[in-house]
């Protein structure tokens, strides 16, 4: 390594995580790339965390913080990224593991694509105990690089991005982080990475595995009593990711312009959907309104908004059932942008 490489920051927010805490800061420790600082937050855990942690300490590149009561993983990740010092960053999971050669083959990649805001890549699935298994998804081919403007049009129809994989450009995330407020409970990574394509910025594949992704039965991403948060969720991320983002993007603000109707009018049929099966929340409509109309809208009733937007609700609701006829990979956000990586 050279003496003027970049420091790379890794940021690890955890809950409850004690049990895969030591094989994920040991992957650190194994890397072939070693200018980097460790921040992990504690997000107010009840196990042995702090336990799990102290023969890292050790170390001088690891920093400890922990705050209680639990706050979830959008504040966590707000607060390690206003805290992190280098000019790259990266997010694994608690209980991931990166390859000894994750670091250094991002900062290659990085450092000869300086107009790249995030290089990311395919994982290796492991199960609870860390043995290999298989996903039944279907499996994009995305292209190398994906130009800022062809980026964003993507990410607003699927979150793409494994946030494991990712190394970011600190300087770009900068740019964008006072947008990202909202607590998220399952999207937060994809609202995040829209922000980041907004910059302009292109967004590249590295198709070589380099970190192990943990699947359990009851993670985040697969709890039953949470399907709620998520169907409502991969609505309202693509309209408010880029209704904060064209105020700060001219790359953006033709985007919502061409946009902000189908995705407000797809999110009332996803809303009168909920509500119908009495799971809709009302702070989910505010929200939604407040994207779409401005933050200082008016109470919106869900009754009103379909008065308002009937007609047109019909009309998205057609296209994006045409959108989706035409496509192999089924889109959780924007179909009707019917970019070809989906066909």
């Amino acid at each position: 390594m050279s003496p003027g490489a970049p420091l790379v920051s890794i940021l690890v927010p955890s809950f409850d995580a004690a049990r895969y805490l030591p094989e994920l800061c040991s992957s650190f420790q194994a890397q072939s790339y070693a200018n980097f600082e460790v921040l992990i937050l504690d997000d107010g855990s009840a196990d042995e965390t702090n336990t799990a942690l102290a023969p890292f300490r050790n170390d001088s590149r690891f920093r400890t913080f922990g705050w209680t009561p639990n706050r979830g993983v959008n504040a966590a990740t707000s607060a390690l990224l206003g805290l992190m010092k280098g000019d790259y960053w990266c997010n694994p999971g608690a209980d991931d593991v990166l390859l000894p050669d994750f670091l250094a083959r991002r900062v290659e990649w990085m450092e000869s694509n300086r107009n790249a805001v995030i290089v990311h890549g395919p994982p290796q699935f492991i199960d609870s105990s860390g043995q290999p298994t298989d996903r039944p998804e279907s499996r994009l081919d995305l292209p190398l690089r994906l130009p800022g403007p062809r980026a964003l049009a993507v990410l607003l129809q699927h979150n793409v991005i494994g946030t494991t994989s990712v190394m970011a450009r600190s300087s770009l995330t900068r740019l964008v982080l006072h947008l990202f407020l909202r607590d998220w409970k399952y999207a937060q990574d994809w609202f995040l990475w829209i922000l980041h394509a907004a910059t302009g910025f292109d967004l590249l594949w590295d198709n070589q595995p380099l970190h192990k992704y943990r699947v359990h039965e009851l993670s985040l991403s697969l709890e039953p009593r949470l399907t709620a948060i998520r169907r409502a969720e991969t609505r309202l991320v693509p309209l408010c990711a880029l209704s904060a983002a064209a105020g700060l993007s001219p790359l953006a603000a033709p985007l919502w312009a061409n946009w902000r109707k189908a995705l407000y009018r797809l999110w009332l049929l996803r809303a009168a959907k909920m509500r119908r099966q009495g799971v809709l929340q009302p702070d989910w409509l505010q929200t939604a309104a407040d994207a779409y109309y401005g933050k200082r809208t008016r109470h919106v009733s869900l009754a009103g908004e379909l008065c308002r937007h009937g007609l047109g609700m019909l009309l998205a609701a057609f296209n994006e059932s045409r959108a989706l006829k035409t496509q192999t990979f089924r889109v959780s956000g924007l179909a009707q942008i019917n970019d070809p990586i989906f066909r």
